[in-house]
Order: C-alpha cells, then sequence, then structure tokens
C-alpha cells in the first residue's frame, strides 16, 4: 500500500528496529543483577568469570544485617577451573583493605577466603599482601573493586608451602538486581 508515493514497509522499519534493538535493555547486569571477575594468575592471561545475580552478599542487603562483602565464584562460570570466594569486612572506598582469611561459620573456623586454579584444592590466603581497593560503591546497586590476592599454591593436588605464592590480580564488578534495591 502507497501513501503518498511511500509505502507503509519504509514507516514500519525503523520502528521494527527500534523494538527490536531495545529488547535486551533489560536482561543487562545493571537491571538483573551480576558482573564479572576479570583476572590475571601469576601476571599471565587475562581471565573472566561471570558472576551471577547470587554470587554476592553485599553488607546490609536485602534482609541481612552483617557487616562485610562476601563472594564466591561458580566454578562453571570458568573455562579454566577457577573459583574465586573473598570476604572482606566492613568495605569502604579509596583503602587498602586486608580481606578476611578465616571465619568462625557455626562455631569452626574455616577458610572464606581461597582460589581454585585449574581444578585444584582450594588454595589459602596469604594474609601479608592481599589487598582489596573498593574505588566504587554505591550501596544500593554497585559494588567495583581491584585485587591484589596472594594464595598458597595446591596446584600440585596438596599446597605447598616451598612454592611461591600464586597471585592473582583482577577487576571485580557487581551489580545489585533492580528488584532487589
Amino acid at each position: 500500500m502507497k501513501v503518498s508515493g511511500f509505502s507503509i514497509g519504509f514507516f514500519a522499519l525503523p520502528f521494527t528496529l527500534l523494538f527490536c534493538s531495545c529488547a535486551d535493555i533489560n536482561d543487562s547486569w545493571e537491571s538483573k543483577g551480576g558482573g564479572f571477575f576479570k583476572y590475571s594468575v601469576n601476571g599471565e592471561g587475562s581471565y573472566n568469570i561471570e558472576l551471577g545475580k547470587n554470587d554476592v552478599e553485599p553488607p546490609f542487603y536485602v534482609n541481612n544485617s552483617h557487616h562485610y562483602f562476601f563472594v564466591r565464584t561458580r566454578m562453571d562460570e570458568s573455562d579454566q577451573g577457577d573459583q574465586l570466594s573473598l570476604m572482606v569486612n566492613s568495605p569502604q572506598t579509596g583503602k587498602d583493605l586486608t580481606p578476611v582469611g578465616k571465619a568462625n561459620i557455626n562455631g569452626r573456623f574455616q577458610d572464606v577466603t581461597w582460589m581454585r586454579i585449574r581444578y585444584s584444592p582450594e588454595s589459602p590466603l596469604i594474609l601479608d599482601s592481599s589487598t582489596v581497593r573498593f574505588d566504587e560503591i554505591i550501596g544500593d546497586s554497585l559494588w567495583t573493586a581491584d585485587l591484589s590476592l596472594y594464595f598458597k599454591d595446591c596446584r600440585s593436588g596438596t599446597c605447598v608451602d616451598s612454592l611461591p605464592p600464586i597471585h592473582v590480580t583482577g577487576r571485580l564488578r557487581y551489580w545489585v538486581p533492580d528488584s532487589e534495591r
């Protein structure tokens, strides 16, 4: 059908493209929650683990009253078989914070910050030089930090104290889901 020399298809095409391009706008981390952990191991590689909305517990978040930031990645989100568990007490921006190595959980002290490298056992944190620096905290929506973490080397299947530590550096970014702000 033509109207003044133009076909209706001429007008319908831009509207169709506009609606199609906006279809996934609410499927992003910013609205659904989640984020990423981009990192390297001993200065090598550029790896990425995607964070789901339930992989992170910010402080004072949806029915909790704890004061720590906790993240545990899922091994199935890593192509290398890596997994990170990280706890930071009372996070704040602009300071080098030392992660929590062990915590009392159900009456038992256990490692809460650790890293699995290539399906290895959990490598415990070495506290001496490990730091987390949050540079962006929007309490109810966004958490961003640079990580410089040292772990015992457990890649052989057991942790070997005589080996140099594993140094993991990276960037973590997490958005709280819209529905939970």
